[in-house]
């Protein structure tokens, strides 16, 4: 039987091939007037990759059931440290989703990123078969892999973490290359009655690309090393948590407002900078608000999604917490909350968004913000698969208040994460965005 490292690693690459093959099949679709040859033969390179990785995914299954069966048979050797129960310990893990990313992260650290020692580490805590069955794999400059399966599973609890990434609809792109093109669409196809002969109306326009192309999002996590050490689940979910909660506010940070560079996504306040969309859908509070100009403003970002035919009632509101207190506690003449529905999250029945991202300190006067309705079945994440962590006990890192700090001086252990993804707008015209916004402002 094949090494089982070699044949995930075989999988991993046939599904991106298969990713690729369909994407191009899609292309081709997508042309006007392709041969029917070229569709053929594009749907044919698709089914042949599909078999290939149906092939190798079934081999993987073979191997890992194998695997699986081999460490049960296997009983602890006296004075290893292995506890009887340490099998159904890691097997309860899985009811808690990314606990095991966790314990992973713990145990590879205490070893000091050295795999080995980790599998001797997770066995004396009771955790047998943490990192064998997992098959951590030794990454790139000094890291690690996280396992396809313990990544994919910390990556959905760090979606509904974020504003943007949690939005329902918004689309997820795999990125087997680190890049993805494809044309940006300025209305939806085109439909018309003709006569037999007559030529059918084009099926939408191009209006430029949407070009996604991997960012690396990186964040450093310092854990005390008299922590490390405690086979503990309470310091497995602060591992756990202290990772997400990390990464959910730099994406977010990123994918809200960055400015777009080689290094950093396009947020979506940007992405209508510099198109004829910025005219109809970058507003500007109208001047001294009083209740009617407010329900005026809220309206101006509504239509804006109309009148580009974007399905307003799916769209979702993000703004900061100073705007939605206002909006919350905002009375009429008699009294009456305007938007009752504030308190349970909602604005003129659509889902609202409240993160510090947004700023409050904007414009000339520092005391103003921004309002953002989006649609978000049209915004789209390119995702580029793999998570690496790396350890080290003696690298410097800078605090929150800029300070450069010593992981050797403070006796603790630094874990570097990294990941990489991108935002686009499919249609641009699906994001609208108020300015100027000093409701609440003191």
């Amino acid at each position: 039987m094949d090494d089982l490292n070699d044949l995930r690693a075989a999988r991993k690459k046939a599904a991106d091939d298969m990713t690729a093959k369909a994407a191009a099949l899609q292309a081709v679709e997508d042309q006007d007037g392709a041969t029917d040859d070229a569709v053929a033969g594009a749907t044919a390179a698709f089914e042949t990759a599909q078999k290939h990785f149906a092939k190798l995914d079934g081999q993987v299954k073979r191997a890992e059931a194998a695997e699986a069966a081999q460490l049960a048979a296997v009983a602890p050797e006296a004075g290893s440290g292995t506890s009887d129960d340490a099998s159904p310990r890691v097997a309860a893990m899985a009811k808690e989703p990314g606990l095991r990313f966790g314990a992973t992260l713990r145990v590879m650290a205490a070893a000091g990123g050295d795999g080995d020692r980790a599998i001797r580490i997770a066995e004396a805590q009771g955790m047998s078969g943490l990192i064998a069955s997992q098959n951590v794999s030794q990454g790139v400059k000094g890291g690690i892999f996280v396992p396809e399966d313990v990544g994919d599973e910390v990556i959905e609890l760090l979606r509904p973490k974020s504003v943007v990434m949690g939005l329902p609809g918004v689309r997820f792109i795999p990125m087997p290359n680190g890049n993805f093109t494809q044309n940006r669409r300025a209305s939806g196809a085109s439909f018309g009655y003709g006569e037999e002969n007559d030529d059918i109306a084009v099926t939408g326009y191009e209006y430029g690309q949407v070009k996604l192309s991997a960012k690396k999002l990186s964040g450093i996590i310092p854990i005390s090393n008299d922590l490390i050490g405690m086979a503990s689940t309470a310091m497995d979910r602060m591992v756990r948590d202290d990772a997400l909660d990390d990464a959910a506010a730099a994406a977010d940070l990123n994918f809200l407002r960055a400015a777009g560079t080689d290094s950093a996504p396009k947020g979506l306040r940007w992405q209508l900078l510099g198109t004829t969309a910025a005219a109809t859908n970058i507003l500007t509070m109208t001047a001294a608000p009083d209740l009617q100009k407010v329900d005026d403003d809220l309206g101006r970002l509504e239509l804006a999604l109309m009148n580009a035919n974007v399905d307003a009632t799916g769209a979702h509101w993000i703004m900061s917490p100073r705007v939605a207190m206002y909006l919350t506690n905002l009375r009429d003449g008699n009294g009456n909350k305007v938007y009752p529905e504030m308190s349970d999250g909602r604005l003129r029945r659509k889902p609202v968004h409240v993160t510090t991202n947004v700023p409050d300190n904007l414009g000339v006067g520092g005391n103003e913000s921004e309002i953002m309705l989006v649609a978000p079945r049209h915004i789209m994440i390119g995702e580029t698969g793999g998570m690496n962590v790396a350890m080290s006990s003696e690298a410097s890192y800078r605090d929150s208040n800029g300070n450069l700090q010593s992981a050797f001086s403070k006796d603790e252990t630094l874990l570097r994460l990294i990941m990489q993804h991108d935002i686009g707008l499919r249609h641009l015209l699906a994001v609208a965005v108020l300015t100027g916004v000093t409701w609440g402002a003191v």
